[in-house]
This record gives C-alpha cells, sequence and structure tokens, in this order.
C-alpha cells in the first residue's frame, strides 16, 4: 500500500528517518518531486504509521500525476481509484495547494468533488462526512488520497491551559531525535519548559531518559506540572531563571533542548544579542562535557553574534516552516567536541 504522510516542512527527511528506525522494510520518500512537508511510504498497513511522533496526517495515497490546469486535474481525478466512496454515506473534498495557480483550493474542492460525485453518486457533506478526499496540488504535481487521520497526530498534549505560544509536539519530537536523545541513557533538560511539551515528548521517545525542566515564571511552572500529571509523568520542574542554571542544577546535561520565547522578535538586535550571550554561557555551565544542545531560532544573526562568542558551535541546522514564520532548528556541541562528524550531521 502507498501512503503520504504530511509533516512541518523542513522535517521531511526527520520524518522518514523515524519511519524507517520502527520499520526497516517501509520504503519512506522524503519530499517527493521537492514537494514540502510531504513523505511518501510503501507499507503494508498504516497502523505503525499512525505511531509516528514527527507526522501531523496519514492518508492512503490513490494516485500522482502532472496537473497544470482544473480540466487536467479534473481528468486525473477521474482516473484515479477511490474504493472506500463506492459504499460510502458521504464524502467531502478538502483541497491543497501550492504555488502559483489560476484557482484556489475551493475551486480544486469544488471541481474534484464534482468528479468524485458523478462517478460513485456519493453524497457530499462538509460536515458530517465519513470519507475524507485529500487532493494536493503542490506547483504542476497532484497528489490525492483518502484520509486516514481525523485529527493530527500532533494534537496529542493534553494542556492544562493555555501560553501565548507553544513548540507544536512534532517539532519536538524532531529535535529529540537530531540531538540523538532516541537511545541510551542520559540527562536532559528543558530550561524554558512552557507547557512542558518538550519533556513530554522526551519520555514518549526514550523513557531511559532522566529529565529535568523549569521556568522563570510561577504561573507556567505550575501549568507544566499539572500539563505532565495529564501524562501521568513524574518530571521534575522549577522555578528557574535559564540565565543563572548552575544557581538551581549542580549535575551536568547530556542534552539541553529548549525553545526560547517568541517575544524575543520584540527586543532590540542589541537586547537579542545580550539575551542569547548570558542564555549560551549559562547552558555552558550545566552542559556535559560531550553535550548537545538544541534550540528552536528565529532572530539567527543575533543568535551567531552570541555564538562567537561562545565556547559552542552549530553542527546540525535546518529551516522549519511553522504557520507564518520559519525559524531554524539548531543543534550545538562544544568546540573541540570529540564527537564524529558524520554523527554529528544525521543523528535521529
Amino acid at each position: 500500500m502507498r501512503y503520504l504522510l504530511t509533516t512541518d516542512p523542513g522535517l521531511e527527511d526527520v520524518a522518514a528517518e523515524e519511519l524507517s528506525a520502527m520499520r526497516p522494510d517501509a520504503v519512506a520518500t522524503a519530499a517527493p518531486h521537492s514537494c514540502p512537508g510531504l513523505v511518501r511510504v510503501e507499507i503494508d498497513a498504516a497502523d505503525d504509521l499512525l505511531r509516528l511522533a514527527t507526522v501531523h496526517h496519514v492518508a492512503t495515497l490513490r494516485g500522482e500525476a502532472e496537473a497544470r490546469t482544473l480540466p487536467e486535474l479534473e481528468r486525473c481525478v477521474a482516473g484515479f481509484e477511490f474504493p472506500e466512496l463506492e459504499n460510502a454515506a458521504s464524502f467531502r473534498v478538502t483541497g491543497e495547494r501550492r504555488g502559483k495557480h489560476e484557482f484556489s483550493s475551493v475551486d480544486i474542492q469544488r471541481a474534484a468533488g464534482a468528479v468524485l460525485h458523478r462517478r460513485f453518486g456519493t453524497p457530499v457533506d462538509l460536515e458530517g462526512f465519513e470519507v475524507d478526499i485529500r487532493i494536493r496540488l503542490f506547483g504542476d504535481r497532484l497528489f490525492a488520497g483518502s484520509q486516514v487521520t481525523r485529527i493530527s497526530l500532533g494534537k496529542r498534549i493534553r494542556r492544562a491551559g493555555t501560553l501565548r505560544s507553544a513548540l507544536k509536539p512534532t517539532v519536538a519530537a524532531a529535535m529529540l531525535r537530531l540531538i540523538g536523545a532516541r537511545e541510551g541513557h542520559g540527562r536532559l533538560l528543558d530550561p524554558m519548559c512552557g507547557m512542558g511539551t518538550i519533556p513530554i515528548e522526551a519520555a514518549r521517545l526514550n523513557p531511559r531518559l532522566e529529565i529535568a525542566a523549569s521556568d522563570w515564571d510561577p504561573a507556567t511552572v505550575e501549568l507544566a506540572r499539572r500539563t505532565l500529571a495529564n501524562h501521568d509523568l513524574d518530571i521534575g520542574v522549577r522555578e528557574a531563571d535559564a540565565r543563572s542554571l548552575d544557581a538551581v542544577y549542580p549535575q551536568r546535561f547530556d542534552y539541553i533542548v529548549t525553545d526560547p520565547p517568541y517575544g524575543v522578535r520584540q527586543a532590540k538586535r542589541t537586547s537579542r544579542s545580550r539575551l542569547y550571550d548570558s542564555l549560551l554561557r549559562s547552558f555552558e555551565r550545566v552542559l556535559a562535557e560531550s553535550g548537545r544542545i538544541a534550540l528552536v531560532i528565529l532572530k539567527y544573526h543575533s543568535f551567531t553574534s552570541a555564538l562567537g562568542r561562545s565556547g559552542l558551535e552549530i553542527v546540525h541546522e535546518r529551516r522549519v516552516e511553522l504557520g507564518s514564520i520559519a525559524p531554524r532548528i539548531v543543534v550545538l556541541e562544544r568546540r573541540g567536541s570529540t564527537r564524529c562528524r558524520a554523527s554529528q550531521q544525521r543523528t535521529f
């Protein structure tokens, strides 16, 4: 069977590697035809796909082709097989497109829906549908399939409240894989834990990790504690300033994984650089000699300016699309670390 997975654009190879680690027999193609956010998979069943941490949705792939116009798209859809529509009580079409077209996603939905209704006679129901047909057009590459997941696999954190921003679980899971935390023992710290997404994903990925978390705001610390309790996790969350971690943590950590607050965007470049300076110095003081750091960075030039004054260096980086912003995930090590460079670049 062929399936199409969706992930955050920029994490396609991480999702493919996660699947390969779980099912070596699966054939996964990251970003087929350079289409962002997609992974094409050949596997015997979808069950294991539903356990992937870096994936949002799974669809059974019913066909792919080239299509530049709506009439071409209609002809392609008419030629694909959709066995789930033969006895379905109702269906809807969800359209998505990227690139320049003379029509909208709504036009795609209407055109494909009309073709499938004429062919199968299945009633259209936009709200109470039994089958969701997904039509994706990226440039001139068309993918058509039947959605397996109704709710995103990334919506798995039972949060105890709300914050201004929260890291996606899929991105947290990818950061942990990129830093090499999926196997073995080790200590992991999230010093700006927010609601606790990274600690939850770390415990899910590797139960052998010794996990600690902290945040400077007492109300946020309480939310994190309650969210962790929702997942039956006994992870200590402390109130601590990320700029002076050694005052709270006497031990060294093998992994520091965190998402600095998006409020950094509103600061002046000089203050951002000073903030990164103090954070990196603090992280260095509690980082094990061969430890690693993974961060989400929005203001790259301010960050690299501060990084140049630290004893750390970037060993892996990539852009990730998160809605309207495209931050970088960076992985850091101490300068002159004895780790193998090949493992630094591809550790999932």
